[in-house]
């Protein structure tokens, strides 16, 4: 079973601009920290502007004009504009009260681009094979320079720009930083111009599953290479669990070797988890506070759940910036990132990020389990199994644009062709 026909987003059909716009726009505005590096703030908050006032208007037209399927309508439409929907509801009605609020629709972006994609799938403007490609030669060519940077500090290289922002202070250099320490030298960990190693850990992934399994060995060694230097705890997990996903791939060629393939790959888990799980046992115990903030998000966050909806249902008041917001009672941390829905949108946008997360998983689990994949299948749903788990630890795929113009269009093909997933 296959969710591409050979022949479908063939090169006749090539992004169009604004898709393209879209997804460097993205990647320089929203993801990266390349506008604080390269000093486009100024053009940052017109362009990601601008992107809103665009989207929102097709968002519009597609609710408004289009027919699709109950499923996409029940599993993915509905859910995204509840999450659009209380968030930008809460953000507007405490922006009544300090208009520096307002800003934060931004943060309602991914969710627009969500609701665009079915519009530009429509009109043939997005091929998500290239998109993919643009994105896999993005991370390695922006890592390899940055790799070359981050090494430059080892001969003597310091000459390093200070920049202020409000993820902390950086030192940085042309197309890379590095945050600062206290006694103003550069941390140890490998951030490329990513905001934290673990999110950089993150982005990684899928273009680590791209090269893989298309052959791009040379990117392979240049991606792992500084995924090493991100010495991150949650991406050496999900790197292990990427691994055991592509063996299970590897193998299930077709149905009749599922059997086979589950228990190579539950054999090779066990190997690797007991050669490897001294390691991450002394590497989590080393986290120390870290690792313990996040178990008190988790557990504060399901704790909390209840009386949140009762005493906030659509979401607690909002500040200017994360220091004021955790003064508020009853904040959630946002490690585990459900807690972040509940305080900026509430009760809507909690069930329709469940939803939307749920059947994500459900539907890459699926079509795995079922085998004969072509390489872009297996890049896509084999990515989003991996990523899932670091809702547990900070924003993820779903927070970005990226979400929607690599993966979505392949999830509607998978609703409107299955009509129902749970």
């Amino acid at each position: 079973m296959k969710f591409f026909t050979r022949n479908s987003q063939t090169l006749q059909n090539r992004n169009s601009y604004f898709i393209m716009f879209l997804f460097f726009s993205t990647l320089i505005f929203q993801t990266t920290g390349l506008k604080y590096i390269w000093s486009l703030l100024t053009i940052s908050t017109f362009v990601n502007f601008s992107i809103l006032i665009s989207l929102l208007l097709i968002s519009f037209y597609v609710i408004q004009g289009t027919s699709f399927s109950v499923a996409t309508w029940k599993q993915y439409l509905i859910p995204a504009i509840m999450i659009f929907g209380g968030m930008a509801a809460n953000i507007i009605y405490y922006s009544l009260q300090n208009i520096k609020i307002i800003t934060q629709l931004g943060n309602t972006l991914p969710w627009l681009y969500c609701l665009s994609v079915p519009y530009f799938i429509k009109k043939k403007a997005i091929n998500i094979q290239q998109l993919w490609k643009w994105y896999y030669y993005f991370f390695v060519i922006i890592n390899l320079f940055s790799l070359l940077e981050y090494y430059s500090i080892y001969l003597g290289n310091l000459n390093f720009q200070y920049l202020e922002t409000p993820y902390g202070p950086f030192l940085a250099n042309k197309i890379s930083w590095l945050y600062m320490m206290p006694d103003g030298l550069p941390h140890l960990r490998y951030y490329a111009c990513f905001y934290e190693p673990g999110t950089l850990a993150m982005f990684l992934l899928p273009a680590i599953s791209y090269a893989f399994f298309h052959r791009k060995y040379i990117g392979i060694l240049i991606l792992l290479g500084v995924f090493y230097f991100t010495f991150s705890l949650g991406g050496m997990i999900s790197l292990f669990l990427l691994a055991l996903v592509i063996i299970f791939i590897s193998f299930a060629k077709s149905s009749k070797f599922l059997f086979v393939s589950i228990f190579i790959t539950i054999l090779m888990a066990l190997v690797g988890w007991f050669n490897l799980r001294d390691q991450f046992i002394t590497e989590y115990e080393e986290k120390g506070n870290s690792s313990e903030v996040r178990e008190q998000s988790f557990v504060r966050t399901i704790e909390n759940i209840p009386v949140m909806l009762l005493k906030y249902p659509f979401g607690i008041e909002q500040a200017e910036n994360t220091i004021e917001l955790e003064k508020k009672e009853n904040y959630i941390p946002a490690n585990f990132i459900v807690g972040y829905y509940i305080n900026t949108g509430g009760f809507l946008a909690l069930i329709g990020y469940l939803v939307i997360t749920l059947m994500t998983l459900i539907i890459s689990i699926g079509a795995v389990l079922k085998g004969n994949l072509l390489k872009e299948e297996k890049v896509i749903f084999s990515s989003l199994i991996v990523l899932f788990p670091f809702i547990f630890q900070r924003s993820t795929i779903w927070e970005s644009g990226l979400f929607a113009l690599m993966y979505a269009p392949s999830l509607l093909q998978y609703l409107n062709k299955y009509k129902r997933i749970f």
